[in-house]
């Protein structure tokens, strides 16, 4: 293990998360949203060789309140949004699969379990019978993306649609 790459890489992390924390603060409360300051996450999960593995170490992460986290792990740079199950509707699951490949649907309880993700594709009818049929009450909807502006780019799309669907509730 090279001790500089992983200090750079961390720094990394922390300084593009930080920098986009800043630039959220200013355009989201316009929106209806408010952007709490970066924290360390502890008790995180990793989605690695098909399967969610805890992560014992912290990683940064940020509030968009009122129901989401924008973060970045080893994996890299996460989004995801607490929709309440009565507001998933039909066009929120086509356009969230549709617009991002590495997605992930998932129950606020039951979160180790997917109704949908990388390794467990479903059409658009599948995903809604194994939302209506599942007890949970709220959903989470996450995505992943390689770089702090794909996310950035990504977390202003969801906003929008999800705004215009009537999902978040600001």
């Amino acid at each position: 293990m090279d001790v500089r790459e992983v200090h750079e890489f961390l720094n990394g992390m922390w300084e593009s998360i930080f920098r986009l924390n800043e630039e959220l603060k200013a355009e989201l409360p316009g929106l209806g949203f408010k952007v709490e300051d970066v924290e360390e996450v502890f008790g995180a999960y990793i989605y690695l060789d098909g399967e969610w593995k805890l992560m014992k170490y912290p990683h940064p992460a940020f509030e968009i309140k009122p129901q989401g986290e924008v973060g970045v792990t080893l994996q890299g740079y996460y989004f995801v949004f607490a929709i309440p199950k009565e507001k998933v509707g039909r066009e929120l699951v086509e356009r969230f699969v549709e617009s991002f490949d590495e997605a992930f649907i998932y129950g606020g309880t039951n979160f180790l379990d997917d109704i949908y993700g990388p390794t467990k594709r479903a059409s658009v009818d599948e995903i809604i019978e194994r939302i209506a049929q599942s007890d949970e009450e709220v959903f989470q909807f996450e995505a992943d993306f390689k770089s702090v502006d794909e996310l950035k780019k990504g977390l202003m799309e969801f906003i929008a649609f999800a705004k215009s669907l009537g999902a978040l509730e600001v």
